[in-house]
């Protein structure tokens, strides 16, 4: 089954595809990058009751790769803006919300990763993940750990959560 993450920490990877050939191998830093999100589709009872789409309405991010000691890529930041239109497919019933607000994410040896983020997150939650089945807006800090199956569990959170799957359906 198709994979879905948060939609900003999917940015984050899907930027991983670009990554720019000069790295900075003294376990640094590069450069900052422009990126873009892609929308992203869940179907019905992935996430929500219904089929769900996120996709950006207006975005200006940057992504930056970590690079360890032998020039490999071990972790990445991302900032900037992302405003982005949630809509239940079925219903046509929309929002438009800004998840905006810089994020780490660290690649863990066992091939797991921790997502840390400040400002506004929205995270796709599957059947296997924890909490299960929510499409939840979470504004603030959040800390999110990613298994090496993909399953995501939420780590802790401060700040307001809204469930987009109740607010859409």
């Amino acid at each position: 089954m198709k994979r879905f993450a948060a939609l900003f920490v999917s940015t984050l990877a899907l930027a991983l595809a670009g990554v720019a050939t000069a790295a900075a191998d003294d376990g640094s830093y590069g450069p900052w990058e422009p990126t873009y999100q892609g929308a992203i589709t869940a179907p019905a009872g992935v996430v929500c009751s219904f089929e769900v789409t996120a996709e950006p309405v207006r975005e200006d991010l940057s992504v930056r790769y970590h690079y360890d000691a032998a020039g490999n890529i071990d972790g990445y930041q991302a900032k900037g803006q992302l405003i982005a239109r949630i809509t239940n497919t079925e219903t046509g019933a929309s929002v438009v919300r800004n998840l905006s607000g810089p994020g780490t994410v660290t690649f863990n040896p066992d091939g797991s990763y921790d997502a840390v983020v400040a400002g506004g997150f929205l995270v796709f939650f599957l059947g296997q993940d924890n909490p299960a089945h929510q499409l939840l807006l979470l504004s603030g800090a959040t800390v999110l750990h990613g298994a090496p199956s993909g399953a995501k569990t939420l780590v802790s959170h401060e700040g307001t959560v809204e469930n987009l799957c109740d607010t859409l359906g």
